[in-house]
């Protein structure tokens, strides 16, 4: 048999030893040149990690409520059936509808700019936004009819910071109405009900604002937009009628408001009042 030196074994543990601390000393010196940026870092392996992805949930749960909002717009076309608030609440349908839609688009439109940046979507973020019939199957209730609502005497309201540039405003208490409310809000703010006043000014609010939204505005009208039920332009309405103008969006401040600019203009149509709506009813 043959014999070998008795030192063999210790040699080869140099060998691994040496070698060991040949990679040890080389990994040492690569995170120290890359920490101090004499080794460049590949900048795509950060990106994943790097995208911002916090808008998801908020976004998400926005639409989810939004939904519910919609499907309490059509438990109230079905209470309004047959009477004079079904086209109303159709109205509200419609237009909860199309900002639902918005919200999803803008939902998708953001997650599919940063996947083709190359982040890497979490689990917990929805790929895209359900399309409005799967979402209010998803998250509404199933709930019976709602009992037609009695017309409130007053509106309680709540100060909020308007998003972006506009001034701050009171949110009303109820963002939608029954044409029911708005006679009675019509009828605190002062304006006669005959021939030449209300009649005519109701049938201009349908035109103008036929889904009777408190919070309407209209961003593409000049002087900062038109506000509310009767779609009054700009803030020199409600400063020169005496009015607060964050008070803007309360029903019976601006049904007073426009009740002013009515008795001061002497007519509905023109230039300088609501002069599409006046012109399609017939009213001067």
């Amino acid at each position: 048999m043959q014999e070998f030196p008795s030192d063999y074994g210790r040699g080869s543990r140099r060998v691994f030893v040496v070698l060991g601390s040949l990679v040890i000393l080389g990994a040492a010196v690569y995170i120290v040149c890359s920490a101090t940026g004499l080794l460049p870092v590949r900048a795509e392996a950060a990106s994943p990690n790097d995208a911002d992805w916090s808008f998801a949930r908020p976004a998400y749960d926005s639409l989810s409520a939004q939904a519910i909002q919609v499907c309490s717009a059509e438990n109230a076309v079905k209470a309004s059936t047959g009477t004079e608030n079904e086209s109303v609440r159709q109205a509200q349908v419609e237009l909860l509808t199309g900002e639902y839609n918005q919200a999803a688009q803008a939902y998708n439109e953001q997650v599919r700019s940063l996947v083709s940046s190359g982040a890497q979507r979490p689990w917990s973020v929805q790929s895209q936004a359900l399309p409005i019939d799967l979402a209010k199957n998803k998250f509404c209730l199933r709930v019976a009819v709602a009992a037609p609502r009695v017309v409130k005497s007053a509106v309680s309201a709540v100060q909020v910071q308007a998003a972006g540039p506009e001034a701050p405003y009171y949110a009303p208490a109820e963002r939608f109405i029954t044409l029911e409310q708005l006679d009675e809000y019509a009828r605190q703010a002062g304006w006669p009900n005959e021939p030449g006043w209300w009649p005519d000014m109701r049938k201009i609010i349908l035109c103008e604002t036929r889904s009777l939204d408190t919070m309407a505005h209209n961003v593409n009208d000049p002087a900062g937009g038109s506000y509310g039920l009767a779609q009054l332009n700009g803030s020199y309405h409600f400063i020169n009628a005496g009015e607060d103008f964050a008070m803007r969006y309360d029903p019976v401040v601006n049904l007073r408001t426009a009740l002013w600019l009515r008795t001061v203009r002497g007519h509905f149509g023109g230039t300088g009042g609501w002069y599409n709506c006046a012109k399609l009813w017939g009213i001067n």
